[in-house]
């Protein structure tokens, strides 16, 4: 029809992230996430950090923060074993905080008594530092905007019929994924939907909960344990999401190709 304004279909990869997710169990946007943040250390270490602006835009930021400089260091144990790489950027990145440690004062200076008696607090301007490690991690910003965009995708896969069968027969979003889509998303089917999807969730965790508490009295121990032995870690999962360093099927280069560049 003329004139009529055609639905945005989506992102090809976000929805095929996505519903690897929702096959793997647990939040797909966490999941999604992880595959997303992994490619991206894993690229970078793998050719990324030979760029002179990636690299320059690394520093500037302090380098990744201590949940991505780990990741980064058992990523590439993973993959080269040599540690090289992670070597060169931390040279790089102390190097620019050499003058942050000189910074650091190596004394106090003393207090001197008030008339009355009393110590008096020094005035004393603090020390400026000009790098804060990690203060703007690269693959931190990088997250956040994969984020944003793997929420959008998702509120319009809710719209099709055979997605949102498969996303009621799931657990759903994580608590975080939760609130962020409540406010952020216009459909309201889709907001229904993940909210009732949701409230099941929460209450069959506690049920399984309750249950796994109770099979832990010397009363019933001899009972066989069922689902609710897993109760505690999808409640963990459900209330802060996956671990980072959480196994993925991530799209990486083939053991075949993995010399570094």
């Amino acid at each position: 029809m003329a004139g009529t304004k055609s639905k945005r279909k989506p992102a090809w990869h976000a929805t095929s992230a996505l519903e690897r997710g929702l096959a793997d169990g647990g939040c797909p946007v966490c999941h999604s996430l992880q595959r997303a943040v992994r490619r991206y250390i894993f690229s970078f270490l793998y050719e990324g950090m030979m760029s002179g602006s990636a690299r320059e835009r690394f520093l500037k930021g302090g380098g990744f923060c201590r949940e991505h400089f780990w990741q980064a260091k058992n990523i590439e144990a993973e993959h080269w074993a040599d540690g090289f790489g992670v070597a060169i950027l931390c040279e790089n990145v102390l190097t620019r905080c050499q003058h942050e440690v000189e910074q650091i004062p190596e004394s106090k200076p003393e207090r001197k008594p008030t008339l009355l008696g009393f110590p008096t607090r020094p005035r004393r301007q603090p020390a400026t530092f000009g790098l804060t490690p990690g203060s703007s991690c690269t693959a931190c910003a990088m997250r956040m905007e994969s984020e944003n965009h793997y929420l959008a995708v998702l509120e319009e896969l809710l719209e099709d019929t055979e997605f949102s069968q498969r996303y009621r027969r799931s657990a759903g979003l994580c608590l975080y994924h939760l609130q962020a889509a409540a406010g952020q998303w216009q459909s309201s089917a889709s907001l229904a939907l993940i909210k009732s999807t949701a409230d099941g969730e929460v209450r069959k965790l506690i049920a399984e909960l309750r249950e796994f508490q109770r099979k832990h009295d010397y009363q019933y121990r001899h009972e066989p344990r069922g689902q609710e032995s897993t109760s505690p870690q999808r409640a963990i999962r459900f209330l802060v999401g996956l671990r980072a360093d959480a196994s993925t099927h991530s799209e990486e280069v083939p053991a075949t190709q993995r010399k570094r560049r």
